[in-house]
């Protein structure tokens, strides 16, 4: 049987400072940035079949960096 993998974005300002994001399209800052290329060896071991994304910018960066 397969397994699903779960991502959360990367840091956001507004992450930082505690705030609900919710439908505000807001930008990874460059930790954030580094928190999704820290991803790669973990998903490099494994066969991943589909990826679903969310269509804001913060969930999309942090799919395309990983």
């Amino acid at each position: 049987m397969g397994e699903l993998i779960l991502v959360r974005h990367g840091e956001t300002e507004w992450s930082r400072a505690r705030r609900h994001t919710g439908l505000t399209d807001v930008p990874l800052t460059a930790r954030g940035e580094e928190q999704a290329r820290a991803l790669r060896p973990a998903l490099k071991e494994r066969r991943v079949v589909r990826t679903l994304v969310s269509p804001a910018e913060r969930a999309r960066r942090t799919a395309e960096l990983a």
